[in-house]
């Protein structure tokens, strides 16, 4: 079931992605308004959610928060001007710094190399052909600077990863806790957000507080940051490997390829990286089927 649910969260992420592509909306400012309206539309699901006694899941859920809150400004500045593939490098990254704090914090759960070989191999082939196809995805997009600003932003989303998926597992009632948990995140999240889009001394803000083409963009990108963060944490909670969810979120550029060869529109990804991103995906799978 983990699988379908990061299928989902891959599209959203595409549609989340192409959305500000097309939009080309200041960053701080939509990230503002996105989580904002992401609160708004998961309001109505108040009733339903649970909150536990544990601190440990209030203070991952806020921490997850501010972190997608300084992502997401740089998801959305990449996505703006380079359509959304850079912003993707954090995936690989992500899934690594999930995997090894995993092992950390649940070393009785590391796959044992004498007692299943082959699971350890396919793992191992798999993640490793996912990690170089995606960099051979599009090579335009994977500058040196590029690399240094997402490299931070991916290993915290893995940090994190791990440690929701550790909180998430200490209670059986997870669908109602999977909704309180998400919507924590995005008040933390819009706060931070907030907070990062008040003017400084050294300037205002670069666009309208109150604009109506950020509103009807950012209530696009809000709808889709809702979708993908359910799913992505429903995949979590379910997954035998927190880093697995982050490696299936590869497919992003796949979908993006996808609805730009149906729209006629030119698209320079690589169709061999793109088939070893399926194949290690297809792997990744199997490994988990022990």
């Amino acid at each position: 079931m983990w699988f379908i649910w990061a299928v989902l969260a891959s599209l959203c992420a595409a549609a989340l992605a192409e959305s500000n592509r097309i939009f080309k909306l200041n960053a701080q400012m939509l990230n503002a308004w996105r989580s904002t309206i992401a609160v708004l539309l998961m309001s109505p699901a108040i009733p339903y959610m649970k909150w536990p006694e544990s601190k440990g899941f209030y203070a991952v859920a806020i921490l997850d928060g501010i972190v997608t809150a300084i992502g997401m400004v740089m998801f959305f500045y990449l996505a703006a001007r380079k359509t959304g593939r850079v912003s993707s490098m954090v995936l690989p990254m992500a899934a690594f710094s999930a995997y090894m704090t995993w092992w950390m914090m649940k070393p009785e759960l590391r796959p044992d190399l004498l007692e299943n070989p082959l699971q350890v191999l396919i793992a191992v082939v798999s993640f490793t052909l996912v990690c170089i196809a995606f960099q051979k995805l599009r090579d335009n997009d994977s500058s040196l600077d590029s690399f240094i600003v997402v490299l931070p932003v991916g290993l915290s989303f893995g940090v994190i990863d791990a440690m929701t998926k550790g909180v998430l597992s200490e209670d059986h009632n997870v669908y109602h806790i999977i909704l309180s948990y998400t919507f924590l995140s995005l008040v933390a999240c819009a706060i931070a957000a907030w907070i990062a889009a008040i003017p400084t001394p050294l300037g205002g803000r670069p666009t309208k507080f109150w604009d109506k083409n950020l509103l009807w963009g950012s209530f696009w990108c809000g709808l889709w940051t809702v979708g993908m963060m359910l799913t992505s944490v429903f995949a979590l909670s379910s997954a035998p490997n927190p880093s697995l969810p982050s490696l299936i979120l590869t497919l992003t550029p796949l979908w993006l390829f996808g609805l730009n060869y149906l729209r006629k529109v030119d698209d320079d990804v690589s169709i061999p990286a793109s088939l070893l991103i399926l194949a290690g995906s297809a792997g990744l799978l199997v490994s988990t089927l022990w």
